[in-house]
């Protein structure tokens, strides 16, 4: 803008310089042709005559034309604002602290007793055993327990056709229970004295299948403790006692085991295995009557 301002007044000023020129002097048609001459017959202001002296015309000097410089603003492109990202610095884990190792109690030492007085270890106060959960189970002298336990320890060798209980509780291959009231079944089927039904409140069988006299066990629970001796004694008497049909029996054997009396008898070798067996697995068993049965 400066420029431009200082350019229109040189202008100007060039303008009202040529302006103040003689009045009679032509403008020049060409900006470099010179000034036209004027007569010589001319009269000359003053009343002189002649030729005068022309007047020095400043010459006209056109200015040069400056191109103005290119006024407009350098545009400064603003420097990139945005922020510079800085990264987070890596944090380092914490380290754990350390563990410091447990400090054991130094074992003091035992102290010394005073004189005169024995050392003695402390005693250790027993601790009371949990008692076991009461599960229901049969009584170790139950008959039909024991006469299956028996009869479980067999071989197949050593076993026999056999079949146990009553009509109403009959089992193949195995002992059965027996219907304890039924004091006539017990007498014919067991050879049970039945003056002696009242005794007992349960009993089992196992017998041979094929002939009663072969093999013959009757397992019976005595109600009263004081009158398992007693039914041992009657049982023996009422074996001993009968008359046999279809051959006769060998050998009869009586043990007792708790509360339970078992009448066993039969062919001997049958009736020997049975005894051993029952012997071995109940060592309060004992044989009250081991003995050949008379003919």
């Amino acid at each position: 803008m400066k420029r431009t301002l200082s350019l229109i007044l040189i202008l100007t000023m060039l303008l009202s310089l040529a302006a103040c020129g003689s009045k009679d002097a032509a403008p020049p048609d060409d900006d470099n042709a010179p000034p036209q001459e004027q007569g010589s017959g001319d009269p000359q202001p003053g009343g002189t005559t002649g030729t005068p002296d022309e007047p020095e015309q400043p010459e006209q000097t056109q200015p040069t034309e400056q191109e103005p410089a290119d006024s407009k603003p350098e545009q400064t492109q603003p420097a990139d604002s945005k922020p510079e990202q800085t990264q987070p610095a890596e944090q380092e884990p914490a380290k754990e602290p350390e563990k410091q190792p447990e400090q054991k109690p130094e074992p003091k030492p035992a102290e010394k007793p005073a004189e005169g007085t024995s050392a003695e270890p402390p005693t250790e106060t027993p601790k009371a055993e949990t008692p076991a959960e009461d599960k229901p189970a049969a009584a170790v002298d139950d008959a039909l327990t024991i006469l299956n336990a028996i009869w479980n320890t067999y071989s197949d060798e050593e076993k026999f056709p056999a079949a146990g209980g009553d009509s109403e509780h009959a089992v193949d291959g195995a002992p059965g229970s027996f219907d304890a009231s039924n004091a006539d079944n017990l007498s014919y089927l067991l050879t049970f004295p039945a003056d002696d039904a009242s005794l007992i409140d349960s009993a089992a069988s196992l017998v041979h299948m094929m002939n009663l006299n072969t093999f013959t066990c009757g397992a019976f629970h005595v109600a009263d403790a004081n009158n398992v001796a007693r039914l041992a004694d009657d049982l023996r008497t009422t074996i001993q006692a009968k008359h046999w049909m279809c051959g006769f029996p060998d050998k009869l054997v009586i043990v007792t085991v708790g509360q339970s009396v078992f009448s066993v008898y039969g062919n001997e070798e049958l009736v020997n295995t049975f005894r051993d067996k029952l012997l071995a697995s109940y060592p309060t068993a004992t044989a009250v009557y081991d003995e050949a049965i008379n003919a």
